[in-house]
């Protein structure tokens, strides 16, 4: 008796916003490596997360302000940064963090 196979979610998900013959245009091949292409983005944790939806011109739009210890190794490129590209970073974190903060509270 040959048992049918279980559905997998990830794929009802992708095909769910997809026209509704495409499904039938992937190969099994082609369905096994975006399953594998999708599977290595990971959601991590942090320390402030911050998600908000807000209507701006008539338009929505969202803000997502994450932050947390760095976990990544430090690149190269990060490693040898100038100082004045590090300090006009930090005074544009300060000054989207205090509009945030502004449009919101």
């Amino acid at each position: 008796m040959l048992l049918s196979p279980q559905p997998d979610p990830f794929l009802q998900q992708m095909f769910s916003r997809m026209t509704p013959g495409a499904k039938f245009t992937f190969t099994p091949a082609q369905l096994d490596e975006i399953k594998k292409a999708f599977s290595g983005r990971g959601f991590a944790n942090h320390d402030f997360d911050l998600r908000r939806s807000f209507p701006l011109f008539g338009k929505s739009y969202y803000l997502i302000l994450l932050a947390g210890r760095e976990r990544r190794s430090v690149s190269r490129d990060r490693r040898h940064a100038p100082r004045i590209y590090k300090a006009a970073a930090a005074l544009a974190a300060a000054a989207g963090f205090c509009l945030l903060v502004a449009a919101f509270f």
